[in-house]
């Protein structure tokens, strides 16, 4: 299907050579005389380019493009000034108003259908990528709906297995497994109410006690490091304040720190969970004994599906996932996350939360 092109621009002459010119490369076309023609036509039609003449009375282009990008329907359609000036201020004056190119009088046509052709294809692109996007996040939030039924019939019959009594080493595995399935539906509950961009902030109700999250998380944790031999270690900083922070997502990224490095630790070893004061932030770590990040490596920390050398040392899968995750939920509240790498060796996986008012 053809592409559809707004011309703006109130003379004939130059209207007449533009309309020739984009018919015969195939363009639908729509013309508008002025400034208020051109709004009024895309309040109904929406193109998907405007070639917008600058010097025009009335409204001129630059009010005419600041229009067009505070509408709905016109916010995200390219917009190429046509323009006799060639002072840089002014230049600059068109992109500030909102437009993506311009093209100086007198109208090259080859140049223009080649700028034209560039933009209508990163249009394109760009909502394709929208398209896919909606759809992945539409497929994703129907999953993680669709497996919180699995996870309430596991937790149930975990339950219905303790009450009916089992051997001590029974008993352990039951609890962890129903520990493990609690996270888990927090996890999908986490995602399915995840913010978004420009959403609104936390409730300022939310607090995280972290030394309590800490502890259960080392908790969940020891039977995959009782597997590996690890001793997991933890030191709790003393009268903690509450954190500022939504005390499930707090769970989830401590737990995804010190899964991954029960996951990437050789066989043997100490791994320690520790919280802290840090200032005007509560500060949680976990510090492993591992093979660390090879320098050149870690500015891809905490970026989605990074490729590091380091691989799980159990056969462990790994979605390279774990790290953005955390960044994602502690930003969320506020926060912020990082990596130190000892000269002794080994690594220390953090983040810092914001204090709660008053705690």
């Amino acid at each position: 299907m053809p592409a559809t092109i707004l011309i703006v621009d109130d003379t004939p002459a130059n209207l007449s050579v533009l309309v020739d010119t984009l018919s015969e490369a195939g363009y639908k076309l729509m013309v508008a005389e002025d400034g208020e023609d051109a709004l009024a036509q895309t309040a109904r039609t929406q193109p998907d380019l405007v070639l917008l003449d600058v010097m025009m009375p009335g409204l001129d282009g630059f009010e005419t493009c600041r229009r067009l990008k505070a509408q709905a329907v016109t916010r995200d359609v390219p917009v190429i000034f046509m323009t006799a000036l060639t002072d840089t201020t002014e230049k600059v004056r068109a992109f500030n108003a909102g437009a993506v190119d311009y093209i100086t009088k007198p109208i090259q046509h080859e140049e223009a259908l080649a700028r034209i052709g560039t933009h209508l294809t990163i249009r394109r692109l760009q909502q394709e990528l929208k398209q896919q996007l909606a759809l992945k996040e539409r497929f994703m939030r129907i999953a993680g709906h669709d497996l919180r039924n699995p996870l309430c019939l596991i937790l149930m019959s975990g339950e219905l297995a303790r009450r009916k009594g089992a051997t001590p080493a029974v008993a352990e595995y039951l609890e962890s497994i129903h520990g493990s399935a609690q996270q888990m539906r927090r996890i999908i509950d986490t995602f399915l109410n995840l913010r978004k961009p420009g959403d609104e902030a936390r409730s300022p109700m939310d607090r995280a006690d972290l030394n309590l999250v800490a502890a259960a998380v080392v908790t969940q944790n020891e039977p995959a490091a009782e597997r590996k031999q690890l001793v997991l270690g933890v030191e709790l900083g003393d009268d903690l304040p509450l954190a500022k922070a939504d005390a499930g997502s707090t769970y989830q990224a401590l737990s995804n720190y010190l899964s991954n490095a029960i996951k990437f630790h050789a066989p043997g070893g100490r791994i320690v969970v520790r919280t802290r004061l840090a200032g005007a932030f509560l500060r949680a770590e976990v510090q492993d004994q591992g093979p660390g990040i090879a320098a050149a490596e870690r500015p891809a920390l905490f970026t989605e599906y990074a490729r590091l050398s380091a691989r799980p040392t159990g056969g462990e899968d790994s979605t390279g996932l774990g790290l953005s995750i955390v960044k994602q939920l502690v930003e969320a509240d506020g926060g912020k996350v990082g990596a130190d790498f000892p000269a002794e060796g080994g690594a220390v996986f953090w983040f810092e939360l914001p204090v709660a008012p008053g705690a």
